[in-house]
């Protein structure tokens, strides 16, 4: 070690002290990303079998919404579905998921986001669904061809602030990790 000798410290012309920190800055911000990218690749994405989650506009009542008007639109709007659906798969699994939605959200946003979560678990779109008054449907069918999820939304009336979005299916609400 060679000794310092009294005065001033030397100094590193500016241009390269403010290039080291910019190197520096960038060095770590690189690793951050590096880290965030490995994590994000890392997250297994949900089980197939798995309920989607839910996209904006979309809402689980606490109680059926509707009064027996909609209902009963309700009703036959999901049923030929329903009844089509069985004779596809268990239907000792097959259930109804009442949920609300909004009418401001565009049905086709709500298919999308649930179809990019299916599809990205490898389920297929379902090539043939009733025909149903009043109401749009879209359905999926798991890579093993075991289960099925099925939306029935009801077209809205001018006086609707939100309809029902029936979801047929034979997910269950909550995966079992044992299984």
């Amino acid at each position: 070690m060679t000794p310092r000798l009294p005065g001033p410290a030397p100094t590193r012309p500016l241009h390269v002290a403010r290039g080291a920190t910019r190197l520096a800055s960038a060095t770590r911000l690189a690793g951050v990303a590096l880290v965030v990218g490995v994590l994000a690749g890392c997250t297994p994405p949900p089980p197939s079998g798995a309920l989607p989650g839910m996209p904006p506009g979309v809402r689980a009542p606490e109680e059926y919404a509707f009064g027996d008007d909609v209902a009963g639109r309700d009703l036959r709007a999901s049923g030929p579905v329903h009844d089509a659906l069985s004779e596809e798969v268990d239907d000792e699994r097959l259930r109804n998921l009442p949920l609300v939605l909004d009418v401001d959200v565009d049905p086709a946003a709500v298919r999308d986001a649930y179809a990019d979560e299916l599809v990205g678990r490898g389920w297929t779109a379902m090539p043939e669904l009733p025909d149903v008054d009043e109401a749009w449907t879209e359905g999926w069918t798991s890579p093993d061809g075991r289960d099925a999820f099925v939306l029935v939304g009801l077209e809205p009336r001018p006086d609707e602030t939100h309809v029902p979005l029936t979801v047929l299916t034979t997910l269950p609400d909550e995966v079992d990790d044992d299984a």
